[in-house]
């Protein structure tokens, strides 16, 4: 069983990590609100020629597939090759890598060359690197009659890292332990972006602790408190997303407990 740090929300605020997201192109500004709202320190890259001095900067980095295309496939592919040699934490958000065969030949090209410390997703992205028999459009969850927790467990067996399968009740596994967080609210699945946030924060909690999967537990039961409680004091969606930064910004570990 995972002793959760809720302590960490504290060092993350005291040493600032930064955070080097290869973001897709539909949520940037989001996912670097999140970040600095939780107390890290976002930063962003399109260009391969920067790709040594931005992985000798950041403290921890976050690949997101959501709207990958050649010229992003070399800066990847470049800041991965560099992390080989510094060993930054790295967490992949492969989404909706199911939707075409292009985004799939490269997810599955990283992860044959690459290690990653984090894959997160949903359960249709995940089932998809499981090669699991499940239905899913765009990037919807989707359904399916298999066993979520033993496609968690596949994944994170077959590619030697903690996967993350997010949706009502989020499955934390390294096949050794199994974690699930139960926490969560309906704003997460119509909000554009929620996993993107939760990638790079689960980044920047990798970034201050020597137990990922501990690190990782915690930012997700962190993160999704802090949805919680927005969404308690929300009258709609419009006030949640607002609300939802607020809380990042606010919250204290003291608090998650109450949250539960």
């Amino acid at each position: 069983m995972v002793q959760l740090q809720l302590n960490l929300l504290e060092k993350l605020r005291q040493n600032n990590p930064i955070v080097l997201t290869i973001a897709n192109t539909v949520t940037p500004a989001k996912v670097a609100d999140a970040v600095s709202a939780i107390g890290a320190s976002p930063i962003m890259s399109l260009a391969p020629q920067e790709a040594t001095e931005m992985v000798t900067l950041a403290d921890a980095i976050t690949i997101n597939l959501g709207t990958i295309n050649a010229e992003q496939a070399n800066e990847v592919t470049a800041v991965l090759r560099k992390n080989q040699a510094q060993q930054k934490p790295v967490v992949l958000d492969p989404v909706a890598i199911g939707a075409s065969r292009y985004r799939l030949t490269f997810a599955k090209g990283l992860l044959q060359n690459y290690h990653f410390t984090v894959i997160r997703g949903n359960a249709g992205e995940i089932a998809t690197l499981a090669n699991a028999d499940w239905n899913s459009q765009g990037i919807d969850a989707g359904s399916g009659q298999a066993d979520i927790h033993e496609i968690a467990r596949k994944v994170a067996k077959k590619y030697h890292c903690i996967v993350i399968l997010t949706g009502q009740t989020d499955i934390m596994t390294n096949c050794e332990h199994d974690f699930t967080n139960q926490l969560s609210t309906p704003y997460f699945a119509t909000n554009v972006g929620s996993g993107d946030m939760l990638s790079s924060i689960i980044a920047a909690f990798l970034a201050v602790s020597n137990d990922s999967y501990a690190a990782a537990c915690t930012a997700i039961k962190i993160f999704t408190a802090a949805g919680v409680k927005a969404t308690r004091e929300s009258s709609g969606f419009g006030q949640w997303q607002i609300k939802l930064m607020d809380e990042l910004t606010t919250i204290s570990s003291a608090d998650i407990p109450s949250i539960m």
